[in-house]
């Protein structure tokens, strides 16, 4: 009775141990599946959060909300501008009907939107051309006359790999780039204002000039998004 008792224990630890190897195989199959998967679903939300962002600009501008300069050059908003929770530079209204859902004004105190898993940074130009974050903190730096011709906005990986795997970029234009690589993650290391345009100043987005398929000005290779 004793040796049946002890074939018996040891049969069940054979088990076991089967059945971590098995796991273990299963879990290294799935869990990179899962994370390709939701990076995917990340990236997707990025893209028209972005086309969302752009449609709103165009429609903000068009209505001639914000004309700092007096020169019926009308200029491009804030996210906050265009959510209705700011009041319009230079005014104390707000717009009625809001061009952007409220939930994209959720913004940090550096002006960054967090949410399914990217960082997102609107940026309008100063008097050097260079982007300034889109912020009611900022309005004293945004350029009148370059603010009515120029925008960038870009979006990038909470934790690049994990939550996404490419950094895309818009501006006035309303064409979507994005990397090849994945070189921006969260606060670690983040994309300049004019990264994906041509040029060698990554900060400048006072330009039409997109680097599609070339080095931009920060150095990476961009490519357009269908």
């Amino acid at each position: 009775m004793h040796d049946v008792r002890s074939r018996e224990k040891g049969f069940t630890l054979i088990e076991l141990m089967i059945s971590i190897a098995i796991i273990s195989i299963l879990a290294g199959i799935t869990v990179p599946t899962l994370v390709s998967a939701r990076s995917a679903t990340n990236e997707s939300a990025a893209i028209a959060t972005l086309r969302s962002i752009s449609q709103a600009e165009y429609q903000f501008r068009s209505q001639n909300l914000v004309d700092m300069n007096g020169d019926s050059g009308f200029e491009y908003g804030t996210v906050r501008e265009m959510t209705g929770q700011d009041p319009l530079r230079g005014s104390a209204v707000r717009i009625r009907n809001s061009l952007l859902s409220p939930s994209l004004g959720s913004l940090d105190t550096l002006g960054r939107l967090h949410k399914n898993g990217y960082v997102y940074q609107l940026y309008l130009p100063n008097a050097s051309g260079e982007g300034v974050a889109a912020i009611a903190s900022n309005s004293g730096n945004i350029e009148a006359v370059l603010a009515a011709s120029y925008w960038t906005c870009l979006a990038w990986p909470e934790k690049s790999g994990t939550t996404g795997r490419h950094t895309f970029f818009i501006n006035q234009q309303g064409q979507i780039l994005k990397t090849l690589s994945t070189s921006y993650s969260g606060t670690i290391s983040t994309p300049e204002p004019g990264a994906a345009l041509q040029g060698s100043v990554p900060k400048q987005i006072d330009s039409q000039q997109l680097a599609i398929g070339i080095p931009a000005a920060d150095g990476n290779t961009w490519v357009a998004v269908n």
